[in-house]
């Protein structure tokens, strides 16, 4: 179905992962996407793979999502924005006392600081056009926690509080704001993690198995086409949080 035609998107961490799988989503809904990264080769591969019609002129912009001057460019070159998905996120894998001062920084930045920065730049224009979406990529351990992810848990924790308050200020413009909370997911950022947890995160899923990055993007898909639906966190665990 091509229900997302006329609709334009702006996506973070949009060249691999998650952030891939729903660009990719949405440009076979018909939408026109323009993908935020660090890395302009990942970029220009992933905007060269997305499904276009007639309509569809899918861009990239190059920049790190916790530099307010990333935002202040995006707003210029990609006005009309109305979906954005804040995608783009830094893991954790280390206790505390071994996690440098530099990377809590680092982690609260883009993590956290990088989804605010960006609802904060862009909330104005959906504002003025009375219309808006905004999609914001958290993780179940927001909610359960995590030994050796104590920051990157209390980054996409802070998550929680911005959208249940920011659905209360954006509603009356007609702007709907929402997290997902993603379980185990077969990325990237996910074979990073050593195997014993990760053989321990399966055994505490009760589906048996990680998910996939398009079934995320469904999630996101329908968060982007259902217009009852803001200030939740919508969990795709497979039923890990319920153990």
């Amino acid at each position: 179905m091509l229900d997302l035609v006329g609709r334009s998107c702006l996506i973070t961490g949009g060249s691999k992962g998650i952030g891939l799988a729903i660009a990719t989503r949405f440009a076979q809904a018909g939408a026109v996407c323009t993908l935020v990264a660090r890395d302009e080769q990942p970029l220009r591969n992933a905007v060269s793979n997305l499904a276009k019609c007639e309509h569809q002129n899918h861009r990239f912009l190059v920049g790190d999502v916790g530099d307010r001057e990333l935002w202040e460019r995006a707003v210029k070159l990609n006005p009309g924005i109305d979906i954005l998905v804040n995608s783009a996120g830094q893991s954790q894998s280390s206790l505390l006392l071994r996690t440098p001062v530099e990377e809590i920084d680092n982690l609260v930045r883009v993590n956290l600081l990088g989804t605010i920065y960006g609802t904060r730049f862009y909330f104005k224009e959906m504002a003025r056009l009375r219309k808006g979406c905004i999609i914001n990529i958290s993780s179940i351990l927001a909610s359960t926690g995590g030994g050796g992810s104590s920051v990157y848990a209390a980054s996409k924790s802070g998550l929680h509080g911005f959208v249940k308050s920011m659905a209360k200020e954006a509603s009356r413009f007609n702007v709907r704001i929402n997290n997902i909370l993603p379980g185990y997911i077969e990325t990237n950022m996910t074979a990073a993690v050593h195997s014993s947890a990760k053989a321990e995160a399966l055994m505490q899923t009760p589906l048996g198995r990680f998910g996939t990055a398009a079934e995320v993007a469904d999630a996101a898909y329908y968060l982007a086409t259902s217009d009852f639906v803001t200030g939740t966190d919508l969990i795709i665990d497979g039923g890990y949080a319920s153990r």
